[in-house]
């Protein structure tokens, strides 16, 4: 079957399956046309196919592109809802965490910048500071015990 026959034939089926899942006639459309352009990538394999097989794959991609537009935009929701409520607790936290670690003293402060802001391991940090990694991960473990009791002390 070629491609041109298959849209003609699966068109209003598909669509109207798509809004039986998405309940928006735009959406179901878009779902549709999604699904076409993924059957025009691998249209060879649609000439092998009976036609039950090919209505089975355009509705098999249709709820799969239905799941994936579904789950992304719970995602967008979701993040959209955690930078309304937390933005204001973001500069907060940002703050005090600025303000630890300015109290640290000069030799953990280094060591926790290149560990957690520029992402080194203690290897690489201790090439650069000239010290054993053991002697990293020790300071590195000492600079988290101080900012944890600086934490409880707030």
């Amino acid at each position: 079957m070629k491609i041109y026959q298959i849209y003609e034939t699966y068109q209003e089926q598909l669509i109207r399956y798509a809004f039986s899942l998405s309940r928006q006639w735009e959406d179901a459309e878009d779902l549709a046309q999604q699904a076409y352009i993924k059957a025009l990538e691998q249209y060879e394999m649609f000439e092998q196919m009976h036609p039950m097989q090919i209505r089975g794959w355009l509705y098999t991609t249709v709820k799969r592109l239905y799941i994936d537009q579904y789950r992304k935009q719970k995602r967008l929701v979701h993040l959209a809802e955690d930078y309304e409520m937390g933005y204001e607790a973001f500069i907060e936290d940002h703050l005090v965490t600025s303000d630890l670690l300015m109290q640290l003293p000069e030799n953990l402060r280094t060591v926790v910048a290149l560990r957690y802001i520029s992402g080194y391991n203690s290897t690489e940090i201790g090439e650069q500071l000239s010290m054993k990694p053991s002697t990293v991960r020790s300071r590195l473990s000492q600079a988290i015990e101080y900012l944890r009791t600086a934490l409880e002390d707030r």
